[in-house]
């Protein structure tokens, strides 16, 4: 028997309730910290806490989209100046030429669709002001009625003389916008809603499963961007029935940096790179070649994007960590762990396929965020925690964890030259410095170990 495995004639039915009593304890105690009592219909704190946030910046989030959309479309931009200018002049033409505009109201519908009964009233007036603002500022010009007095006459002509040029922009501004549809072969996508989603470069056979599970999880992201070249019917037809998930198809070469930027992958949370299969014979093999590229690429549009990328080839390795990859997948290196697994310990293989593999809604292992209330706190507590409060299983944490940059960390001190040594000497001992942050993991920790706010827990749910 192994020395690790515990003796049936070391542990006690007393004994197990001593632990059970211990923890309870321990729960009791976490639940007194003031913050935590005042916290009882939680979740997790951070969700929590956006929520409120959302609501109390509402209005200013809304306001920061109209500013964005207003100074990032020029299209917009001109509209918006036209529709000022419309209601500027029907303003000052409503006050300056009020009799001529009412009675003109009056003669020419005979009362009906007036707003005052049988009189017209000063929304009749506005709105009969406002036709002939718009038909003078498009340039169509019924003549059906004319401002009388010098001062509307002088108004006139100035709105006339702004619509000449805003009209010249505006019409500038949408042949822009049809020539560049055209350039681009699809149609624009609408960028306010992609912020924090998920782009997935290359398309094989896994992309289905992928798109599945993250389906089923409930607390990730629902906006996924798909970037490859295989067949738009293809790609439909694999991602029909996915409900939760807002999916885009961009059908181009994700190599290219101005399709990756197509995507918005300076705002994407996270950049996952498959190995392509895209017009491929089933007997060939994909070109990794484009994964490192597509890596230099995307690290190039945004240094701190978080890039998961696929392999095949264990030999590709070294290159991605040189191209600053944050997490690298090689999914055949497991594949002799768990064929071993099946000789030296049976259960192990098939607890990871009922975990991984058959995961179901808000079950299975998840990363969850930590209530703030709870840093500082040891392991034992947080364990207790979430097994009393949740009835979950804590396993272990994700640290987030800063990279190291030579430049941030040196400033302005140090010549160029005294860089470039160290910097050559780091290379050649095969050390890639990056301010990227990367991810750690710590299972199954000592009762002491104390966690910080760069700590998420693992759970089995």
């Amino acid at each position: 028997m192994k020395e690790n495995k515990i003796k049936e004639k070391e542990i006690s039915v007393s004994d197990l309730d001593q632990v059970i009593e211990i923890n309870k304890d321990l729960y009791s105690k976490l639940n007194a910290i003031p913050e935590i009592e005042a916290l009882e219909s939680i979740g997790i704190e951070e969700e929590s806490e956006v929520e409120k946030k959302s609501d109390s910046s509402f209005i200013s989030d809304n306001i920061n989209k109209l500013k964005s959309i207003y100074f990032d479309n020029e299209l917009i931009r001109y509209a918006s100046w036209a529709f000022v200018l419309i209601l500027l002049s029907t303003t000052a033409l409503t006050i300056q030429e009020y009799e001529m505009f009412s009675n003109d109201v009056a003669q020419d519908i005979d009362g009906s669709f007036t707003f005052g009964g049988e009189e017209p009233n000063w929304v009749d007036t506005f709105f009969h002001t406002f036709w002939w603002s718009i038909v003078t500022f498009t340039t169509v010009g019924y003549g059906d009625v004319s401002p009388i007095t010098h001062l509307g006459k002088f108004l006139t002509i100035i709105i006339m003389l702004l619509n000449f040029g805003v009209v010249t922009l505006l019409g500038g501004a949408v042949a822009s916008v049809l020539v560049a549809q055209r350039l681009t072969g699809d149609d624009i996508l609408d960028e306010s809603k992609f912020d924090d989603h998920l782009v997935i470069a290359g398309w094989n056979k896994t992309v289905p499963s992928i798109l599945n599970l993250i389906d089923a999880n409930k607390d990730s992201t629902s906006v996924i961007v798909l970037v490859n070249e295989t067949d738009k019917e293809v790609v439909q037809r694999a991602i029909v029935g996915y409900e939760r998930l807002d999916i885009t198809h961009i059908a181009e070469n994700f190599t290219n940096e101005s399709v990756l930027r197509k995507a918005f992958l300076d705002k994407c949370g996270t950049f996952m790179i498959l190995p392509d299969g895209s017009g491929l014979l089933p007997h060939e093999e994909p070109d990794e070649d484009k994964t490192v590229l597509t890596c230099l690429t995307a690290k190039s549009i945004s240094e701190s994007c978080n890039v998961v990328a696929h392999v095949l080839d264990v030999e590709n390795v070294s290159h991605l960590q040189r191209a600053n990859a944050n997490e690298i997948v090689i999914p055949d290196e497991h594949v002799p762990h768990l064929l071993a697994k099946h000789v030296t310990d049976p259960g192990v293989p098939q607890f990871f396929d009922d975990l991984i593999l058959k995961e179901e809604d808000d079950k299975g292992l998840q990363e969850v965020k930590i209530p703030r209330t709870l840093n500082g706190q040891p392991h034992n507590k947080i364990s207790a925690f979430y097994k009393f409060k949740y009835g979950w299983l804590l396993v272990g944490y994700a640290i987030r964890k800063a990279g190291f940059s030579l430049d941030e960390q040196m400033g302005e001190s140090g010549s160029p030259l005294i860089r470039n040594m160290i910097k050559e000497q780091l290379d050649g001992a095969g050390i890639n410095l990056t301010s990227d942050e990367h991810v750690v993991v710590e299972i199954n920790p000592p009762d002491e170990y104390k966690i910080d706010e760069k700590h998420s827990a693992l759970v089995l749910r």
